[in-house]
This record gives C-alpha cells, structure tokens and sequence, in this order.
C-alpha cells in the first residue's frame, strides 16, 4: 500500500510539473500531428519526425483573411455601415500586405521564394481569421476622426507542407494584438497597415527563426 501510495504521489508531482500547455493538448490530430512546444506561438503541432532542415526555397500561397464573428461592418462608415466592396478591400489590401512581407522577411534571412512545387521547396499556406479592425478608414468624410488606443488583431494559421507530396509537417496557430502605447491613434489607413505589417513581420521572422534552427539540428 504505501509503495502505491508513493507511486501515485510521484505521478501527481510529474503531472504538475508539466508545462501548462500540455495539460489540454490532444493526443495525434486527424492528420497524424502531435502538439508541440515554439516559443512565442500560441499553439504549434509537428508531424512526428519531420524536419525543415532539407527546405531552402518557400512557395508562399495566397493568403485569405477573414474576419471576427464578432466584427460587424455595420458598426463603421457612418448609418448603414461599410459598404461590401470597402469590407473586400481591406481583406484583398491585407491579403497582399501579408503575401509581401512574408516574400520580404524571408528573403532577407536567405531563403529564396518559389513560384512552383519542387525539390526543397516548402509550402506555405497562411489564413488571417478572427480579424478585428477598430477604426477602418472609410473615407466617407474628410472632417472625422477615430482614434483608438489599438488597430485590433487577428490570429495566423499557417500550414507547412512538403511541396511536392503535399504532406503536412508544421501546423500552427497564433493570435497577435496591436500594441497599446497608452495614448490614442488616429487611425488612417496608412497607421492601420503600419501596425498590420509589423504583426505580419513578427510572423515571418518567427517562420525563418524556425527555418534556421532546423538547419542548425
């Protein structure tokens, strides 16, 4: 009895002990993925025993954005809202926004960006959601203002893939807030893509970080 007691005890210490994420980490996903550990990404899945070393290309798929539920246009751009084409706009601008930085950011850390599958080229396949714009610039009058002490957020999906067979071999999911300096910002369209592009940046410095430290294992 007591050598059982011991026993449970030292599974209940190793069950605290373990880092919080893992506490509601599911087993292997559908796809054969196991949870992993990357810092500063909120969650992060693996294929067990894969690994980026062998990628120095990167073929960047079209990014889609897609909004919060809760985001509703027609809270903005006066009584009846955004019109549809000023809501397409934003995700279209945002679209290319995050297709060139991650084109940028990746080819200043060395890694060449692919227009097609081949050898050593990994697929890249990011998805903007749950995105929340506090102050969309609706140009509807040039005598109004917003200010905002953050642009909003959105979370990044992002899939790796072995280019040629398709095989997934990263996944992860990460959610990014406009920083708050404490005072209010007027919010143009020019403030609202500055603070996007430094989100967007901070992504694909992250990607190339993980890119490198495969290279280095």
């Amino acid at each position: 009895m007591k050598h059982r007691a011991r026993t449970l005890l030292a599974a209940l210490a190793i069950a605290l002990a373990a880092p919080a994420w893992a506490a509601d980490a599911p087993g292997l996903s559908d796809d054969g993925l196991a949870p992993v550990k990357v810092n500063n990404i909120d969650k992060a899945w693996k294929r067990p025993g894969a690994s980026l070393a062998g990628y120095n290309r990167i073929l960047i798929r079209p990014v889609s954005v897609a909004f919060s539920k809760n985001w509703n246009p027609r809270d903005y751009g006066g009584t009846f809202g955004l019109k549809s084409e000023q809501v397409e706009k934003i995700r279209s601008t945002l679209s290319k926004i995050a297709n060139d930085t991650f084109a940028r950011e990746l080819a200043r850390g060395g890694y060449a960006v692919a227009t097609a599958p081949g050898e050593n080229v990994l697929d890249v396949e990011a998805q903007i959601v749950d995105l929340v714009v506090n102050a969309p610039e609706t140009n509807s009058s040039g005598t109004v203002r917003t200010y905002v002490l953050s642009a909003g957020e959105m979370r990044l999906l992002v899939t790796l893939r072995d280019s040629i067979t398709g095989t997934t071999l990263y996944r992860a999911s990460d959610l990014q807030r406009g920083p708050e300096t404490g005072r209010l910002e007027y919010a143009s369209d020019a403030w609202n893509r500055a603070q996007a592009e430094i989100a967007l940046a901070n992504w694909a410095r992250q990607l190339k970080s993980v890119l490198d430290n495969a290279k280095a294992n």
